[in-house]
């Protein structure tokens, strides 16, 4: 995992790679797509947290109501994982592809049948 992301993600980090290696859909090129998914879930969380604490409503100085500053970058972070996540084939939609489709049946048609039994 990079060392720009912070630890929490690691659970992430190591069940994003293993599903994407597992599909042999884990490329080098495609490392800085998975750490930009995993980051963006990491801010997305932070700032539900925020919103969850606070509440979706808050004062402003003078006292006024306004959106929690948090809900625009939550927005935005929702946006970003879940475009990434289609395009990593991480949803059933971005699964259905054809792209990702003909790169998991060439990582299947690559793996020995026999490995499952130590031959």
């Amino acid at each position: 995992m990079p060392s720009h992301l912070p630890e929490s993600c690691l659970d992430d980090w190591r069940t994003t790679t293993a599903d994407l290696q597992g599909r042999g859909l884990l490329l080098p090129a495609v490392l800085p797509v998975v750490a930009e998914y995993i980051g963006g879930l990491a801010i997305a969380r932070e700032c539900r947290a925020a919103i969850f604490k606070d509440g979706p409503i808050v004062r402003t100085a003078q006292g006024n109501p306004k959106p929690h500053p948090a809900a625009n970058m939550l927005k935005s972070q929702g946006e970003l994982v879940a475009r990434l996540a289609a395009e990593l084939g991480l949803t059933a939609l971005g699964r259905s592809r054809a792209g990702i489709r003909d790169q998991e049946r060439k990582a299947d048609a690559a793996a020995d049948p026999f490995d499952e039994f130590g031959l």
